[in-house]
């Protein structure tokens, strides 16, 4: 029996369910794992540095900024350095997690019109590889916390390790919905860059939450998920227990992202390899 080429490049509808894609690309740590590691060593490859240069970049943010903030907002070098490092780590890992999130589908089209596997495996090799980068600019925050706050590394700030396995999770729906939303329409891409580009100076990084009030503070601070997102990791590392209304709203979050990533993904999975 022959098969014509047109029939042989027809994707092929893979027999899990949405459920089942989701837990088996979960429990499939060893691909998500390595296809994790390969990306982040093929972004590298050839430079002397490699992923310090994640390092480095935040370092020279930090530095610029913390010498703007300090003089514009008259902070004390021991109080807002911490702030802004810790800070900047956890926007950094965030935001590209965002913006990967948009071609993880986009960039895998010859695996998705070619083979069938776990969609979901993608996603978690997303968060695997921001995990990776985020522990590498960690050293820069401990640098930051000895030389200006020695007296803020507290016992708190193991609550970062939950706060940081929240963010991960959210980052595994997000990575999903945003993939299968962009490949579909390919402008919510741009959309999201956007959004991302003017996020950064809203959201409380650069500057305290305490600095607005009122209606100010709920756009900005109280209805701002990325702000809880970054308090609830940010906030231990500076030596304060983050607020149970971070939680709450990371919580809330998680349930409502993942029950909508889910019906969405139960309905289009089968259509991702022919949206690519």
């Amino acid at each position: 029996m022959t098969v014509s080429p047109a029939a042989a490049r027809t994707p092929r509808p893979l027999g899990t369910t949405a459920g089942e894609d989701l837990i088996r690309g979960l429990m499939n740590w060893q691909l998500y794992g390595r296809l994790g590691w390969l990306d982040i060593k093929r972004r590298y490859r050839r430079t002397v540095l490699g992923p310090l240069w994640s390092v480095v970049t935040v370092g020279i943010m930090v530095a610029t900024l913390g010498s703007v903030g300090i003089g514009l907002w008259k902070q004390n070098a021991a109080n807002y350095l911490p702030f802004l490092t810790s800070g900047l780590i956890v926007w950094v890992l965030i935001s590209t997690i965002l913006t990967e999130a948009c071609t993880i589908f986009v960039y895998a089209q010859n695996f998705l019109r070619q083979i069938s596997f776990d969609y979901s495996t993608l996603a978690y090799a997303l968060v695997w590889r921001n995990l990776v980068s985020f522990l590498h600019n960690v050293p820069l925050y401990v640098i930051v916390m000895l030389i200006f706050a020695p007296h803020q590394l507290e016992p708190t700030a193991a609550l970062a390790v939950p706060g940081l396995l929240l963010v991960l999770v959210n980052g595994a729906w997000i990575a999903l919905l945003l993939g299968m939303c962009c490949l579909r329409f390919r402008d919510i891409q741009q959309l999201v860059a956007a959004l991302i580009q003017v996020s950064i100076f809203i959201t409380p990084i650069f500057w305290p939450a305490d600095y607005l009030s009122g209606p100010f503070r709920m756009v900005f601070v109280t209805f701002n998920p990325l702000y809880h997102f970054i308090e609830i990791v940010r906030a231990p590392l500076i030596g304060i227990v983050p607020p149970a209304s971070s939680y709450i709203a990371v919580l809330i979050m998680t349930a409502v992202g993942w029950l909508a990533t889910y019906a969405l993904f139960r309905v289009f999975r089968q259509r991702i390899a022919y949206w690519s």
